[in-house]
């Protein structure tokens, strides 16, 4: 489970009831099940129209994903395992790696150690672990357009929502019951949709983004290295050369733990 985003919305919210405390005087009078209905299905639906199926599904896992992701391989961890790899290639030979990325993230690593240990072209490794990063990337870009697509339709939704309680009032200046009733629905909505956008929907495919670019970069590195194995480079070549890829801080504490 990525604790940082419950963390974060548990921020959020204290936030807002810290800053409101009307609110714990008569929290009912925030809490309207149409207004909600409004902006959050109205939200839904114009996702359905905007994105692909395949998005539309996607979108579950997106949020499954999030919350409770599995162990991945990070970028200095696929430094360190290469190395590793890099000085068992030095005088094993190329069928004995196919095991070594086993139990390793995602099985990206295990499926270009195979492609090693059946002796394929180096070119035609390269090429296929480019084709595999690309599209992995894509499928990524697509689940975060599809989230960040609902952060801009929520504030629209409560916009909608403030229109549709204006004019109830208008209607029918002379019943207070109506006036307060629209009034409730006009405001609720805008409330409604900033909240679920700015502290759901556009963190969330933030979120997706950083976790996106830090899964390409680990597979990018083993692109890299794998390519090197194939070159019979030796490990401090290998080691040096992809640490490249890493962040100073990140190569300062792995130098610190050594």
């Amino acid at each position: 489970m990525d604790f940082m985003v419950l963390i974060g919305v548990g921020i959020s919210i204290a936030a807002i009831l810290v800053g409101c405390p009307d609110i714990f005087k008569d929290l009912m009078n925030y809490l309207q099940p149409n207004a909600m209905v409004l902006v959050l299905v109205g939200t839904i639906g114009s996702t359905f129209i905007s994105s692909s199926k395949k998005s539309i599904v996607s979108i579950g896992k997106v949020f499954k994903h999030i919350l409770f992701r599995k162990k991945k391989l990070q970028p200095l961890e696929a430094v360190d395992a290469l190395v590793d790899i890099a000085k068992i290639a030095q005088t094993a030979s190329k069928q004995s790696l196919a095991d070594l990325g086993g139990g390793k993230g995602d099985g990206f690593l295990g499926r270009a150690l195979g492609m090693v240990a059946d002796g394929l072209e180096k070119d035609f490794v390269n090429q296929t672990l480019i084709t595999d990063i690309s599209e992995i990337s894509r499928r990524h870009e697509l689940q975060i357009t599809a989230v960040k697509t609902m952060g801009s339709y929520a504030p629209m939704y409560g916009m909608l929502g403030t229109v549709v309680g204006v004019i109830m009032v208008l209607k029918n200046v002379s019943d207070i019951d109506v006036i307060v009733e629209g009034m409730a629905l006009a405001l609720l909505t805008t409330l409604y949709g900033l909240f679920l956008s700015s502290v759901f929907f556009i963190p969330l495919s933030n979120k997706l983004k950083g976790m996106n670019e830090d899964e390409v970069l680990t597979k990018e590195i083993i692109r890299v290295g794998i390519l090197m194995i194939m070159d019979k480079e030796i490990p401090l070549k290998v080691e040096k050369y992809l640490l490249a890829y890493i962040e100073q801080g990140q190569k300062n504490d792995r130098n610190k733990e050594k």
